[in-house]
């Protein structure tokens, strides 16, 4: 009996990207014994396209390719063809990516690769265009060769994907070393230096990245280093200022096309903008710059109103495309500004944004951002200084509501469990700093999401929608619950979190940590690959090695476990290497080198949080404490025997006989005597190294 024609099994994934192919003709299979199953037995190559919702490059291959049904008719004769989300499977992405990066020294989205029917890869590439352009192929092209080639010269690429594959596999167990945490940092700051743009803030050329690892790094320096603070001044006031950030909605895109951070790439990420949200909140408390801070609420706030669940968890992206046009959804010309707004205040945006109108139907559209000071706009209109900044606010405010009555961009809503736990680790923090009660309400309810999203055999599901889970845990996804949960225990959450962060590293670090210390990408409980992804160097998010490192050591200084500052310290040893040779690639490891080097630093503040003295204690705590220091405060008065059980530093701790609160510096195992005053408190904390 012949098997039926294969056909297009995406309709019922999950996955927004993998539902945008769903009516695609090509015959897509999701990753799974299903299509694998089928390229064994028909002895086929498989075509594995990988992107992702978001993925620009990705929507235009799917219509100049995927719609064609020539294609899909070459695609069907000859190959097995596999769609797969990155975001729900990072680990395939990470190993393919890698293959492709081996073979063509780059990589990116769509990613296009083709595999043996044992896995293996033999060829590929990123996005191919329909017809021949910029000295490139035509998809149909490649396909018609890469079929040639398995049927006539099959051994050949067999050849190719072996070695190939065993120079992926050729996996070294990396020989654990000793880091000077001190000198790595002061030779990533060098190296930093010498790529920094001191014109408009970023480092290297366009296209710009917000890179957050270089500016947590940045900041955690800031208290003492100038040229620290003078980098990160001009980084997070250029991307402020820029298009990059959106100053209607709030919140950032992708990354600048340009150097001066002017015109973005148009997606917006649930991670980027959770990381800067906290970076820009973080900064401004350092630098004692309120303008940082008022971003940080603004794309706070964009996360609240335009990206979280009813459930309360945060959606993935949004897309760079609206009505088949990037951008659209996100630009204006002068005409659809005063078509949006009274005549005085369409005057005043288009001086203040600089928009330039011949008054004629090609009016370029333009990203909105302030150009010019809004006191000179408002000198050359004649305003009072006051009077215009009103007048702006309730121009933005109308232009807001114009704006979401467009056609949006798409929205990937799947909830992706590591990227939620970076939600809630910066709301939890930027609630408990600011403070901004909301905040810790919303880094709560997506922190129940997460401990609801651990399945019942201890490991975390990566992806939900719509009541189904998809994809396969990864350390991303550990690292950043662990760290959320410590967070909101850190915010006043109390010390269930700090068990729940605890049962899960008990339970997931194994299948992550080898014998000499180093962390895996992909757990060794999970579905077999052709490769096992270790990645510690930072990307477009910090490197969940270093994170989880971090976040074994704040845990570690809370609740005295030695044997996760143990696993922590090794961790960062086993990398000793890179560290050392590209401190600057590595910097969430560098500062987790550097928490691991000092001797561990605890705040305990006894109060109940309803009494003025605790909230003024805690306040203190988060302005002037170094960010290596772990803040624990109690929930309750007198502290519960429960609480000093998970947390040992808790006990013998009290309030003053007056009834005020206290708080007790406590550093290698040593509490100093309590304070009670929040200027006292101030000193003390100011004067603590980082």
């Amino acid at each position: 009996m012949t098997k039926a024609p294969p056909a297009n099994r995406l309709i019922g994934e999950s996955s927004p990207y993998l539902r945008q192919h769903a009516h695609n003709p090509v015959a897509w299979y999701p990753w799974g014994e299903e299509a694998l199953a089928r390229a064994r037995d028909e002895d086929k190559p498989i075509f594995l396209s990988i992107g992702y919702a978001a993925c620009h490059w990705c929507h235009v291959m799917e219509r100049e390719s995927f719609e064609d049904p020539a294609i899909a008719g070459l695609l069907a004769a000859h190959f097995v063809a596999i769609k797969v989300d990155r975001e729900e499977r990072p680990d395939l992405d990470a190993v393919y990516m890698s293959a492709v990066q081996a073979m063509t020294g780059a990589g990116g989205w769509p990613l296009s690769v083709f595999l043996t029917p044992g896995l293996q890869p033999f060829f590929g590439g990123t996005y191919f265009p329909p017809e021949r352009a910029w000295g490139m192929p035509s998809f149909r092209e490649v396909l018609a060769e890469v079929a040639d080639a398995w049927q006539g010269r099959r051994e050949q690429l067999e050849g190719v994907a072996a070695t190939l594959a065993a120079q992926l596999a050729a996996d070294e167990e990396p020989a654990p070393g000793s880091v000077d945490a001190v000198a790595a940092a002061a030779d990533a700051m060098r190296t930093l230096t010498r790529q920094a743009d001191r014109r408009w803030g970023g480092f290297g050329a366009a296209p710009k990245f917000p890179t957050p690892s270089r500016l947590f790094f940045l900041i955690a320096r800031a208290r003492r280093d100038p040229a620290a603070r003078e980098l990160l001044t001009a980084t997070l006031d250029g991307m402020a200022a820029g298009g990059f950030y959106d100053w209607l909605g709030g919140g950032f895109h992708r990354y600048s096309v340009d150097e001066a951070w002017r015109v973005p790439h148009f997606e917006k990420m649930l991670y980027d903008n959770a990381l800067l949200a906290r970076a820009y909140g973080e900064a401004g408390l350092v630098c004692d710059r309120p303008e940082w801070v008022a971003v940080a609420r603004a794309t706070a706030d964009y996360l609240l109103a335009e990206m979280r669940g009813p459930e309360g968890a945060f959606f993935s992206s949004t897309d760079a495309d609206s009505e088949g046009q990037e951008g659209r959804y996100f630009t204006w010309t002068a005409a659809q500004v005063r078509a949006a707004l009274p005549a005085e205040e369409a005057e005043l945006v288009t001086a203040v944004c600089g928009l330039e109108s011949d008054g004629g139907p090609d009016d370029e559209a333009q990203v909105l951002r302030p150009s010019r000071p809004l006191a000179e706009a408002a000198a050359e209109l004649g305003l009072r200084p006051g009077e215009a900044a009103g007048r702006l606010a309730a121009a933005r405010e109308r232009l807001l509501a114009a704006r979401r009555r467009r056609v949006p961009p798409a929205t990937d809503d799947k909830r992706l469990t590591g990227w939620n736990g970076m939600a809630a680790w910066s709301l939890a923090y930027l609630g408990a700093a600011l403070p901004e009660p909301r905040y810790v309400a919303a880094a709560d309810t997506a922190g129940r999401f997460l401990l609801a999203r651990i399945a019942r055999d201890g490991r975390l599901q990566r992806s939900w929608r719509e009541g189904a889970v998809s994809g396969v845990e990864t350390l991303e996804d550990v690292a950043w619950v662990v760290a959320a949960f410590v967070q909101l225990f850190e915010a006043g959450g109390g010390a269930a979190w700090l068990e729940a962060a605890g049962s899960l590293v008990r339970g997931r670090l194994p299948h992550y940590q080898r014998p000499a210390g180093a962390l895996d990408d992909a757990p060794d409980d999970g579905p077999p690959l052709p490769a096992r992804p270790r990645a510690p160097a930072d990307g477009a998010t910090p490197a969940p090695a270093g994170v989880m490192a971090g976040a074994l050591l704040r845990l570690a200084a809370l609740t005295g476990e030695e044997g996760l500052r143990a696993a922590a310290a090794r961790a960062v040893a086993a990398d000793a290497a890179l560290v050392t040779r590209a401190p600057e690639a590595c910097l969430t490891l560098v500062q987790a080198a550097t928490a691991a080097a000092a001797p561990p630093s605890t705040l305990v503040v006894v109060g109940d949080p309803r009494w003025t003295s605790t909230r003024a204690l805690v306040a203190a705590a988060w302005r002037h404490k170094p960010a290596r220091c772990v803040l624990a405060p109690a929930t309750s008065v007198p502290v519960t025997p429960e609480a000093a059980r998970v947390v040992p530093l808790f006990a013998g701790r009290e309030t003053a006989p007056s009834g005020r609160a206290r708080a007790y510096l406590c550093e290698g195992g040593a509490c100093r005597l309590p304070l009670e005053e929040e200027a006292a408190l101030a000193r003390l904390l100011s004067a603590t190294g980082d």
